[in-house]
C-alpha cells in the first residue's frame, strides 16, 4: 500500500561512543560497577582494563597481539588477558563468562560498517550485557550529527519500538525555527545566573560597607 514504510525493531542494547581514550577510561566510573562482569575487546597492553577492574567485579581483557598479551599480562598480573580476536564470537563465547558491560577498541578510525555489525553479533551473542562502551571517532561524528525522524522532529512515531527516541518538539532546536528561541532561552537562564551572582555580590558588598561604617562610628 502506497505510503506504508517498512518497520524494524529498534530496540536494543543502549551504545555509548566516545572519541579518544581519554574519554573511555574517564566514563568507566560513571558506569560500572562492583555488580559488572566486564570484557574488554581490543585491550592492547592492559592500561583501560586495569582501570577496569578497579570498579568492576571482574574484567577480562582480549587482544589478537600475543606480544600485546603478554606485555598486559606481565603488567597486570591479576587481571585476566587472552589472546582472541575481537571478532572471533565463538572464542569470546567460550570464555564461559555472563558479561554484563563490553568495552569495545579496535582502532578508532575503524569504519562504521563493521563495528555496527560486530555490535549486533555481540547483541545476539552476549544476552547478559546491558551496555556497550565504544572508542570510535567515526561513530561519535556520526551520531552526534543525526536526528532521528519523526521522534525527534516531530515528536511523534509510528514505530513502537522507536518510543525511547521520542523527543518534545519544543526540545529540538534543529527543527521549525525553534533554534532563536532555544538560544533566547539559554541566553535567559544564563542571564538570570549572572544577575543572582552579581545582586549576592551587591549585597554582601553593602553589608561589608554598612558594617565598617558602625565600627567607625562605635570607634
Amino acid at each position: 500500500m502506497p505510503g506504508r514504510g517498512q518497520r524494524h525493531d529498534l530496540g536494543g542494547v543502549p551504545v555509548l561512543v566516545v572519541e579518544n581514550v581519554q574519554d573511555y577510561r574517564e566514563c568507566v566510573p560513571h558506569y560500572i560497577s562492583k555488580e559488572d562482569i566486564v570484557l574488554e575487546a581490543g585491550a592492547a597492553q592492559g592500561c583501560t582494563t586495569a582501570v577496569v577492574a578497579n570498579y568492576a567485579a571482574e574484567v577480562i581483557g582480549i587482544d589478537k597481539s600475543p606480544f600485546n598479551v603478554n606485555v598486559a599480562q606481565g603488567r597486570y598480573p591479576q587481571i585476566a588477558f587472552h589472546e582472541i580476536d575481537a571478532f572471533d564470537i565463538s572464542g569470546i563465547q567460550k570464555l564461559n563468562r555472563p558479561f554484563t558491560k563490553i568495552f569495545l577498541d579496535i582502532s578508532g578510525s575503524q569504519p562504521v560498517g563493521p563495528l555496527a555489525t560486530l555490535l549486533e553479533k555481540y547483541e545476539r551473542a552476549f544476552p547478559t550485557v546491558n551496555l556497550f562502551v565504544v572508542k570510535s571517532y567515526r561513530l561519535k561524528k556520526l551520531v552526534g550529527s543525526s536526528t532521528v525522524f519523526p521522534e525527534q522532529v516531530l515528536g511523534t512515531t509510528r514505530n513502537r519500538t522507536a518510543a525511547f527516541m521520542l523527543r518534545r518538539k519544543e526540545d529540538n532546536t534543529t527543527a521549525h525555527g525553534n533554534t532563536r528561541s532555544s538560544i533566547c532561552t539559554t541566553v535567559a537562564r544564563r542571564a538570570a545566573v549572572v544577575c543572582a551572582a552579581v545582586a549576592a555580590f551587591s549585597a554582601g558588598f553593602m553589608f561589608g560597607t554598612v558594617r565598617r561604617r558602625n565600627q567607625g562610628k562605635s570607634g
